[in-house]
C-alpha cells in the first residue's frame, strides 16, 4: 500500500527482486570482471540495455561513500562513448550539453597509459588519473581498455597499478549486497 507517494517495503522489495531477475537473467551476455581477491563489500553497478539487448554491466566493489572502491564495467561495444557519458556527468555536466559535446575535450586522449592484468594477462589501459567521478563519489582515476567487449573502470582508493582483474561468475554476492543496501536505506529514511 502507498502512503503519500511512497511505495510501501513490500512494493520497493518488488521492485528490486524484478531489477536483480532482469541482471540475473543476462548475466552471462557479457564477461564480468573484478579485482583479485576482493574481500570487501560487493553491489551491483552501473548496468545498461539498448533494445532489449545488454549494453554494459557493472560490478562495483567497495563503498564509494566511505572508503576505497572500485566499479569494473564491461561494454559490448567500446567503451569510450561511456567514459564519456561518465566524464561529462562526473563533472555535472547536463545532458544537453554532453550531445553537444562529444567530440570537446572530454572525449580527449587519455593523458597516460596503466597495465591492468586481466585473467594474468596485462593489457594497456588508457588512464584518466585525477577525475571527479560525482558529487557523492568525489574524485577518482578512470580507466579503459578499448576492445570489444570493452572495459572501463572508475575508482577511488587503489591505483590502477594494485588491481588485478578476474572474471566474476556469480553476481549473487552483488545482487545480496545491492539488496541489503537498498532495503537499509529505505528503513532509514521510509516507513512502511
Amino acid at each position: 500500500m502507498r502512503y503519500g507517494g511512497r511505495l510501501s517495503r513490500i512494493e520497493f522489495t518488488a521492485l528490486i527482486d524484478q531489477q536483480a531477475n532482469r541482471i540475473r537473467a543476462s548475466a552471462t551476455a557479457l564477461p564480468l570482471y573484478g579485482p583479485a581477491g576482493w574481500g570487501g563489500p560487493r553491489r551491483i553497478g552501473a548496468w545498461g540495455w539498448e533494445d532489449e539487448r545488454l549494453a554494459h554491466a557493472g560490478l562495483l566493489f567497495g563503498d564509494p561513500a566511505g572508503g576505497p572502491w572500485v566499479e569494473v564495467i564491461t561494454t559490448a561495444g567500446p567503451p569510450m562513448p561511456l567514459l564519456t557519458d561518465l566524464r561529462m556527468a562526473g563533472a555535472g555536466e547536463t545532458q544537453g550539453a554532453r550531445r553537444a559535446a562529444v567530440r570537446a575535450p572530454r572525449a580527449a586522449p587519455a593523458p597516460q597509459r596503466a597495465g591492468i592484468p586481466v585473467d594474468g594477462v596485462s593489457h594497456p589501459f588508457s588512464h584518466w588519473p585525477d577525475e571527479p567521478l560525482g558529487e557523492a563519489e568525489g574524485r577518482g582515476w578512470l580507466a579503459i581498455l578499448d576492445e570489444v567487449p570493452g572495459l572501463l573502470l572508475r575508482a577511488s582508493g587503489p591505483a590502477p597499478a594494485e588491481l588485478m582483474l578476474t572474471r566474476v561468475g556469480d553476481v549473487e554476492p552483488h545482487l545480496a549486497g545491492t539488496r541489503a543496501q537498498l532495503l537499509a536505506g529505505y528503513d532509514e529514511h521510509g516507513t512502511g
